[in-house]
């Protein structure tokens, strides 16, 4: 047992050196032509290769092979735009309109935007990109009296953005609920995954002044690309628990 250990232990580190020397995003070579190489068995290289793969090191793709994971970009859990956060990073934010749609009437949304169920409303879903790269597929509702005139050509930049300089609305503050979804083979297709890959599932209803419900979101960003940070705040101070004394002595 120990040797087996020994063995998947030294052929981790060797694909530890490989993928350090090589590009993000780029295919490893085939399982059987590593294991030819280095002279081991391919169950041992899986092995270990499975580990990577729960790391995060590595990617398996279906029907393709094993790449080397590219760097996930991490967002703050703050009221921040897409485009304003990956602009942040250096890279270049861009938006395709998947799906524009005036509904007559809001139904079930409408309890959420705080509006009269029998009002229209506006829902659009972007594909959101980062050097061209999807990352993730955002789905808006908003009441359609808050943004007369909009367009689906209005939505190639940031809806933030837009909201201020043309709406004179400003997203404050909002709401979160994250939760792990899977890709169907629509959101795959969208979001170049495999169907059935992870997902990060966000649901945001965004305020602006006095409380004003502006818009409800339910976005999917790829789990492989794609991670939020937080800062994280005792609730209350933490007591220090008293010091036993010694006991007195008799």
């Amino acid at each position: 047992m120990q040797a087996s250990y020994n063995k998947v232990s030294a052929i981790r580190a060797r694909l530890l050196q490989l993928i350090e020397d090589t590009e993000a995003g780029t295919a490893l070579p085939s399982e059987r032509e590593l294991a030819r190489e280095w002279d081991v068995a391919r169950m041992t290289l899986r092995r270990a290769t499975d580990e990577l793969v729960v790391a995060g090191l590595v990617v398996r793709e279906q029907g393709r092979g094993t790449f080397v994971a590219r760097q996930k970009m991490a967002r703050p859990m703050a009221m921040q735009s897409f485009s304003d956060g990956i602009r942040d990073r250096g890279l270049r934010p861009s938006s395709r309109v998947v799906e524009f749609r005036r509904l007559r009437r809001g139904g079930v949304r409408s309890r959420v935007l705080r509006i009269p169920s029998n009002d229209p409303v506006v829902r659009f879903t972007r594909l959101r990109l980062a050097e061209g790269e999807p990352i993730g597929l955002e789905t808006t509702w908003v009441g359609a009296g808050r943004v007369p005139g909009l367009t689906q050509d209005d939505l190639t930049g940031s809806w933030y953005e837009l909201l201020a300089e043309r709406y004179e609305t400003h997203i404050l503050t909002g709401t979160s609920v994250i939760e792990i979804a899977m890709a169907s083979e629509r959101e795959a297709r969208l979001l170049e995954c495999e169907p059935g890959a992870a997902l990060l599932r966000i649901e945001t209803t965004s305020y602006g002044k006095a409380g004003r419900v502006v818009d409800f979101g339910v976005d999917l960003f790829r789990a492989d690309r794609y991670s939020l940070m937080t800062d994280r705040l005792a609730v209350r101070p933490i007591a220090r628990r008293p010091r036993l004394s010694a006991a007195a002595p008799a």
